[in-house]
């Protein structure tokens, strides 16, 4: 008796994952930094499978709502949206981006333009909705990587940026996912200190993802990401995002678990 009802409250919590629209959730996501961010890959080479826009999907950048990928460039926030909405089919993900190119560490840090415009940006999608932000995406270190004195600071500021956003958005456990930056050329002599200096805020500072760039396709110029590139980094985004998520798995062995302790 005690092992057929078990049998039925398991049966019960493992369908109510799947079905239960009551589960569905807000994601909201911010995706800022700087031109790799922003996006240099032309839209003619956007894959056949990303020139739409997920239904469960809403996508805000400069102060309005838009498609994805209609507007000559794109980012990381195309294939990032498409991978998301299928590993979360039942909830709503709400992506918000906003970056500018050649910008450095230093300009996005608390009470300059760049931080101060981002936020208001946030919370202008956000109006009516939830303000949580469940996770940080960020692209930038670039311009750090072509000066001394920006690579030496860079770790540090960082760290106060990443800490002083979850603040400001009252987000205080959102994730914070984070690219390596690789830019080729003389014009970038501090690459590998910029990349030291992620490892070890990734390592340092808590609910961090360094997502590899490792074989991202670039453009000629050594620097800006293809659209390759581009569509690669977005997934990496998106895995990164979700393999911080509670599993379906784990959180279904925990419940199993109370259960037989509750009918031994």
């Amino acid at each position: 008796m005690k092992t057929t009802k078990l049998l039925s409250t398991v049966l019960l919590l493992y369908g109510s994952f799947f079905i239960n629209p009551a589960q569905a959730i807000q994601r909201v996501y911010l995706m800022a930094g700087q031109s790799n961010m922003s996006g240099t890959a032309s839209t003619r080479h956007l894959p056949a499978a990303y020139r739409h826009t997920p239904n469960n999907v809403i996508f805000y950048h400069k102060g309005k709502r838009r498609p994805l990928g209609r507007y000559g460039r794109f980012g990381p926030e195309v294939s990032f949206a498409h991978h998301v909405s299928r590993r979360f089919p039942n909830d709503q993900h709400i992506i918000i981006k906003y970056a500018a190119g050649g910008s450095d560490i230093q300009q996005w840090m608390p009470g300059n333009q760049y931080y101060r415009n981002m936020l208001r940006e946030v919370r202008f999608s956000l109006k009516r909705r939830s303000s949580r932000v469940d996770a940080i995406f960020w692209m930038q270190g670039e311009s750090d990587a072509m000066n001394k004195f920006r690579a030496a600071h860079y770790g540090n500021r960082l760290s106060q940026f990443i800490r002083s956003l979850r603040r400001d958005l009252r987000s205080p456990s959102s994730m914070f996912v984070f690219g390596q930056v690789n830019p080729k050329g003389n014009g970038y002599p501090m690459v590998s200190q910029i990349q030291k200096k992620q490892q070890l805020v990734n390592s340092q500072v808590s609910n961090t993802r360094l997502v590899s760039s490792h074989g991202l396709g670039k453009s000629y110029d050594n620097v800006h990401y293809s659209a390759h590139g581009q569509v690669e980094l977005g997934r990496r985004f998106a895995k990164a995002y979700a393999a911080g998520q509670p599993s379906l798995s784990r959180s279904l062995r925990s419940d199993i678990m109370l259960l037989l302790k509750k009918y031994p």
